[in-house]
């Protein structure tokens, strides 16, 4: 089995052990999905780090496979940050990820969002359209071929996500992914230690 196998392999697995399979007892997708704040963490904690990200973005992919666990297990578990994570798509198929997560039943958005993030090289070089790909996915956290058809032509959430990502450039000045805030203190590129660091200074 080649490399791109055993990762997809992984993830699935990773998905139906979640419970994000059809049939097994997934939440009924909403009729009209509204657009959600991804949040993790204390909503009272002392520290907000917020991340603008693409899922086309391969330095996005990295932090988010490589640095966000240690992220989470020293200071989202802890109590010590609330992590929120937004949408800055780069291209036409990252929005269409993003509104896949943001469609996504119940908390399953979130998982949708490591997954693509975990087989980004996947599907983005499938020699099946990425869409494709994201539709599998999408399935496996508890859409229907009807579900997916209709969140990528919602309009009220892609006004949201383009409302954010224009608000990130015009008020915060972001142009690239993934961009972090710790605070109001400004940290662009996957740097774990600055963030890190930023972090440590504001506790």
């Amino acid at each position: 089995m080649n490399t791109i196998r055993r990762r997809t392999a992984t993830a699935l697995a990773g998905l139906a052990f979640a419970g994000l399979v059809l049939g097994a007892a997934a939440p009924a997708f909403a009729a009209d999905p509204v657009y959600r704040e991804f949040v993790q963490g204390d909503p009272k904690a002392k520290v907000t780090v917020i991340e603008y990200a693409s899922l086309t973005c391969p330095h996005c992919a990295h932090f988010a496979e490589n640095d966000f666990p240690k992220l989470k297990a020293e200071y989202i578990d802890t109590g010590k940050i609330k992590f929120i994570f937004r949408d800055f798509p780069l291209d036409g198929i990252a929005t269409a990820g993003a509104l896949l997560a943001r469609c996504a039943p119940a908390d399953r958005g979130k998982i949708l969002i490591e997954v693509m993030f975990k087989n980004q090289t996947e599907w983005l070089r499938s020699d099946r359209p990425p869409i494709e790909r994201l539709r599998d996915y999408s399935k496996l956290a508890g859409m229907t071929d009807k579900d997916v058809d209709a969140c990528l032509k919602n309009q009220k959430i892609l006004a949201t996500i383009t409302e954010v990502k224009d608000t990130a450039v015009t008020l915060y000045k972001v142009e690239s992914t993934p961009t972090f805030f710790v605070g109001e203190t400004k940290i662009p590129g996957a740097d774990y230690e600055a963030v890190k660091k930023a972090i440590d200074k504001q506790l």
